[in-house]
């Protein structure tokens, strides 16, 4: 289960927002009519190969949610890149380093982006939460110069020369405003017995869950209040330290003219890093954006959704009761946090025990990803190995619905 919450890291994106909108962006680089590039999805996040200053291969999570591009400040140290400008931005989880690289060429499948300005802050939170190397987020600066069509059936991206792009499919369009680099759209949360609540939402590919609220937005329209079984859990890992939160299901979201059944929702405390607002009510994310072919177009302030077969599939949360997080090798993998009175509490199991095997299978030889999705799926029944301290330990677990 992923507790990493990037609604939290909004106060982040707005620093860096503040820091490198006044730096160039660098040189346009030369465009055809598009650019069809394959991407890797994990934890519905999009993962892109790319190259900065001719490098080895990197991988770039693409992110709406980005006002600005960033490196992984370990892998800018590794090129051998200069960083400028050291400061620190208070957020609500502590103060956060970040600096500056400039005059890079970032490359992705041919297309280059010269002289850019970069900005470096440690992802190795991100990294750990994510079970895979993160080097970079390309974000504005790729949706500000193409319309961004993701295929997230096909996992093909194609990038179009908004000049000549002209759209041929059957998808619904949702008009989109920019702010801070960053696109919401007008959505509308129901709830039974309680009022329509509309507001402004930030459309976000880069953030891993379904659906998270602004506190302003839930204590206004009383969401809380008409919300059966909410969970006290956890989040955060991009930034310093750890932030309580509650997760329950609001019976619908209202996207244009789509319906979005049941999705987990995370009720956040404040707003994200957003104004104090009750009109901002918070982030949809790619567990709901994924079951969509989604057309993202700045150009024409504009997003196209098209559903696929995923579109009813159910929103499924983590049914183990615990969260886990990676180490460096991306092969070991410990409990980060434990939700009470869950299948992983009542076999009792550890904060900070480490799964080595699972049915006699060594996690080694999964990911982080398999993981989550394995106990995700209800009434199953796992012989976990576990290692704590210098015992190891076999614990049997029967995952459930917990919301």
């Amino acid at each position: 289960m992923s507790h990493w919450n990037k609604s939290f890291a909004r106060v982040l994106w707005l620093m860096i927002f503040c820091f490198s909108a006044s730096l160039t962006f660098g040189a346009v680089p030369q465009v055809r009519s598009s650019y069809r590039i394959p991407f890797e999805l994990t934890n519905n996040l999009v993962v892109l190969r790319g190259s900065i200053n001719n490098s080895r291969p990197l991988f770039l999570l693409l992110d709406t949610g980005a006002s600005g591009s960033v490196i992984n400040e370990s892998r800018a140290k590794e090129l051998g890149l200069n960083l400028e400008g050291q400061t620190k931005a208070a957020t609500g989880n502590g103060p956060v380093e970040a600096s500056f690289v400039r005059g890079v060429t970032l490359s992705v499948s041919g297309i280059e982006f010269s002289d850019l300005t970069l900005t470096s802050i440690r992802l190795s939170g991100l990294e750990a939460g994510f079970g895979r190397p993160v080097d970079g987020i390309l974000g504005y600066e790729i949706f500000n110069r193409f319309v961004v069509e993701i295929d997230y059936i096909s996992r093909i991206l194609t990038l179009h020369d908004p000049k000549s792009y002209e759209y041929s499919g059957s998808g619904h369009t949702i008009p989109i405003v920019i702010k801070d680099n960053r696109p919401f759209v007008r959505a509308r949360v129901m709830q039974v017995n309680a009022k329509v609540a509309e507001g402004n939402f930030e459309f976000d590919i880069g953030q891993v869950g379904a659906l998270t609220l602004g506190e302003s937005f839930t204590s206004k329209n009383e969401l809380l209040k008409f919300t059966r079984n909410t969970l006290q859990i956890s989040t955060g890992s991009i930034l310093v330290g750890r932030t309580n939160a509650q997760i329950g299901r609001i019976q619908k979201l209202q996207l244009g003219r789509f319906i979005i059944q049941n999705p987990f929702t995370t009720f956040v405390p404040g707003n994200s890093g957003e104004e104090d607002t009750t009109d901002y009510a918070g982030l949809i994310g790619a567990e709901i954006l994924r079951r969509f072919k989604v057309t993202i177009d700045y150009s024409r302030r504009q997003v196209l959704l098209e559903p696929t077969k995923h579109f009813r599939e159910a929103y499924e949360f983590d049914m183990s009761g615990m969260s886990l997080t990676s180490g460096v090798d991306f092969k070991t993998f410990k409990v980060r946090t434990l939700i009470e009175n869950s299948p992983a509490t009542e076999v009792g199991l550890h904060i900070g025990d480490t799964i080595t095997a699972i049915d006699g299978k060594s996690t080694g030889q999964m990911t982080l990803e398999q993981i989550r999705h394995m106990f995700r799926q209800e009434g199953r029944r796992y012989s976990l190995s576990i290692k704590r301290n210098e015992s190891v330990l076999p614990i049997k677990i029967k995952t459930r619905r917990l919301i």
